[in-house]
């Protein structure tokens, strides 16, 4: 096979991006243990500490999702003993979350954070972390079929008015939840998020509004942005951002443009530094591509001999995908694009 045979093309867009889907934040988890009582705390709005320098425990440091990732800052005592309820508590036990499966899932983790907490405070800030720990963890194993149930945007990544109830009709379960589950922490760990969702759900109601033309779409948006606060327009326009850079790649490319030229073009518009990346993911690309169709051609050879048993080939052609790719990566890259094409020539 050749690349005129029409192997599908592995440009990444430079930056992710999602119209209705990077609006919202759902937060996924397995299930977790059975809520205990609230218990006493003095509320906190200080931002995050910095990181803390202390290793981790010998289990732990062998987890290979933490290898490299330096442990948060963990709980803090006010004064009088109690917790202090900041936003970089929820890093912290995110932090742990991020380790379930390597620890053997939730419940697997429990004794190392019970064990963490007891080292950063003593009583009855230890008791007050454990049990909002605990009450996390039944918040996230509530949302979580929440998440399930999201509506899927079209290609163009809108929603329909239908759609967008629904979206507003989940979020606001999953606020309710944060307020049944974790009331003294909600705004402190959501209200950021919150917000931007808010906001982000506006739009997608404008957007979805029949009888509207373009340009009035456009002015109630313009007046929508208005009204939201500097550090919202900013998220907003860091969410578009990335999107938009896709958006012009692939026009310039469907326009039969060279990677020059659309380097070029992204370099008057987004700046150098985006110019750059997508520059040397072109060529990356154009690489990779060169050595596929090298490994294809001598593949179709090996497809084509008449004398290899099914086991022999399929085990030559492993050899020689990890012989054209010796990164794992790549040799998986090669793996699917070679299972899309084989789909491609049974389709009807």
């Amino acid at each position: 096979m050749t690349s005129s045979e029409g192997a599908p093309r592995l440009w990444l867009a430079l930056l992710p991006a999602g119209a209705a889907a990077a609006a919202v934040y759902w937060l996924t988890a397995p299930p977790a243990a059975p809520p205990v009582p609230q218990g006493a705390a003095a509320v906190s709005t200080a931002g995050p500490s910095a990181p803390s320098a202390e290793p981790l425990p010998t289990g732990m440091a062998a987890w290979p999702s933490l290898t490299g990732v330096e442990i948060p800052a963990g709980p803090e005592a006010d004064a009088a003993g109690n917790l202090r309820l900041t936003r970089a508590l929820r890093t912290y036990f995110d932090y742990f979350l991020s380790a379930r499966h390597d620890a053997g899932g939730v419940d697997a983790l429990e004794p190392w954070v019970h064990d963490e907490i007891r080292r950063h405070v003593p009583q009855p800030a230890a008791g007050q972390a454990w049990q909002l720990w605990q009450r996390y963890l039944a918040y996230l194993a509530e949302v979580q079929p929440q998440a399930a149930r999201k509506p899927l945007a079209d290609t163009g990544g809108t929603l329909d008015v239908a759609q967008v109830q629904q979206l507003r009709a989940l979020l606001a379960q999953r606020n309710a939840a944060r307020q049944r589950w974790l009331p003294e922490v909600a705004q402190v760990w959501f209200g950021d998020e919150q917000a931007y969702d808010e906001a982000m759900l506006a739009r997608l109601e404008i957007a979805a509004q029949a009888g509207l033309d373009e340009a009035q779409r456009r002015q109630r948006l313009a007046e929508l942005d208005a009204t939201l606060p500097e550090a919202l327009r900013a998220a907003r326009a860091a969410s578009a951002r990335p999107q938009a850079i896709s958006a012009t790649i692939a026009d310039l490319q469907a326009a039969g443009r060279s990677a020059q030229d659309i380097g070029a073009a992204l370099a008057q518009t987004y700046g150098p530094d985006v110019a750059q990346r997508y520059e040397r993911q072109a060529q990356a690309e154009q690489s990779w591509q060169q050595r596929y169709d090298d490994y294809a051609a001598r593949r179709a050879q090996i497809e084509a001999f008449a004398g290899l048993s099914e086991q022999d080939r399929r085990q030559q052609m492993e050899a020689l995908r990890r012989q054209a790719f010796d990164n794992p990566s790549e040799a998986l890259q090669a793996e699917v694009v070679d299972r899309a094409m084989a789909a491609r020539k049974t389709a009807p």
